[in-house]
């Protein structure tokens, strides 16, 4: 049977999405519930940082449920051979369910060791930086830390487990990055429908996707910015809640059956200039929104400005890097990122030229307006 990943039929359409998707204050208490429900061994596949803050939870949860747990500590090195190193420590063990817990890389580390022993995948969010957790791909890096490829699981997540006291608890910077990542979802998904764009499923984004897109962008308008203020604290309130579930359900769901475009593009050729290579994913793509809406020949809606400066979004390439930025480096990233494949959902057919233009009228712009201070460290 043909795969929708690599066979493309322009009536094809396809909407994905994890089995059950949980939110709640202490969830976490409670994964030993989920577990049961799909097997009765597990491997814990935790970011070394957010181990010690989440392992007696879930090891008490499966205890009562009698799901025995295995525990692998990730170090953060994702690449090509991930999977199969996980699934080499785990030597004889034989678990049926990979729980995958931390931030992006993590999580998609577990989906790795997910992906080379063909188990089943309960993902754990602890921070709200990115829309990894919905999704069945995962993304591996070279030997300097550069996207290589994306691949992809045979099925969305059989959960997607988001503990918000957690999430409230991590840094107020990894906050802001999530939300530079989803608020680009309606413009990429929008680009998609409006063009002749594909998804990750390889095939046209469904109306559903777009109009959870656009939720996902207006929940975010409602309650961003008491939401950013509230990060880091520990005490998730109402905003928090809605905010949470726009940049994971909501922002994932829609990127993945709506569509990408310019700003996720661009991630590939930002980190080609100095020191951005080192930012979070999200502050990139909440720049390349910016590049996005000057493409578009639109300008940013004063309410996303104003959530951009209460959260120390970027606007221009200096609030990403210090460096001089001149022509030929923005070439050089117009170049890796026009071959992108989610450059072609959009409206119109772009180019280097374009895409180098619009880079510098924003930098032009930026220097002709009062400095945010401090903006890069929030």
């Amino acid at each position: 049977m043909n795969s929708p990943l690599t066979i493309f039929d322009a009536d094809l359409k396809v909407f994905g999405a994890p089995g059950r998707y949980v939110q709640g204050r202490g969830i976490l208490a409670r994964i030993g519930d989920f577990a049961a429900q799909i097997g009765q061994s597990a491997v814990l596949v935790a970011d070394v940082h957010i181990l010690p803050l989440v392992e007696q939870t879930i090891r008490r949860s499966c205890e009562q449920r009698d799901v025995s747990l295995t525990v692998l500590p990730f170090e953060g090195r994702l690449g090509p051979e991930t999977g199969h190193e996980l699934a080499t420590r785990l030597g004889d063990a034989t678990p049926s369910i990979v729980l995958a817990a931390g931030g992006g890389r993590a999580i998609d580390a577990g989906k790795a060791l997910a992906d080379t022993r063909g188990l089943r995948l309960i993902t754990i969010p602890t921070v709200a930086s990115n829309d990894a957790p919905t999704s069945k791909n995962y993304v591996l890096y070279d030997e300097d830390d550069v996207l290589l490829e994306v691949r992809h699981l045979p099925r969305n997540p059989d959960f997607v487990v988001v503990d918000t006291v957690l999430l409230a608890g991590a840094p107020k910077a990894m906050f802001a990055a999530g939300l530079g990542d989803a608020l680009s979802k309606k413009a990429e998904a929008l680009a998609c429908a409006a063009g002749s764009g594909l998804t990750m499923f390889r095939a046209r984004p469904t109306r559903l996707a777009g109009t959870i897109a656009t939720a996902c962008y207006d929940t975010l308008m409602t309650h961003g910015r008491a939401a950013y203020d509230a990060a880091g604290t520990g005490a998730p309130t109402e905003a928090f809640e809605a905010a949470v579930e726009a940049m994971i359900l909501m922002a994932g769901l829609g990127f993945e059956s709506g569509g990408l475009s310019v700003p996720h593009a661009l991630t590939r050729g930002l980190p080609l200039l100095p020191g951005i290579k080192a930012r979070p994913h999200g502050l990139q793509v909440a720049y390349g929104l910016v590049v996005h809406h000057r493409l578009m020949g639109e300008a940013m809606p004063d309410a996303l400005l104003e959530l951009y400066h209460h959260a120390g979004l970027p606007l221009c390439l200096a609030d990403l890097t210090a460096a001089q930025v001149d022509r030929s480096q923005l070439t050089a990233v117009a170049e890796a990122s026009i071959a992108v494949p989610h450059m072609l959902n959009f409206p119109k057919t772009l180019t280097v030229a374009d895409l180098v233009d619009a880079m510098l009228a924003i930098e032009a712009e930026a220097a002709m307006r009062p400095a945010i201070a401090n903006r890069r460290g929030r």
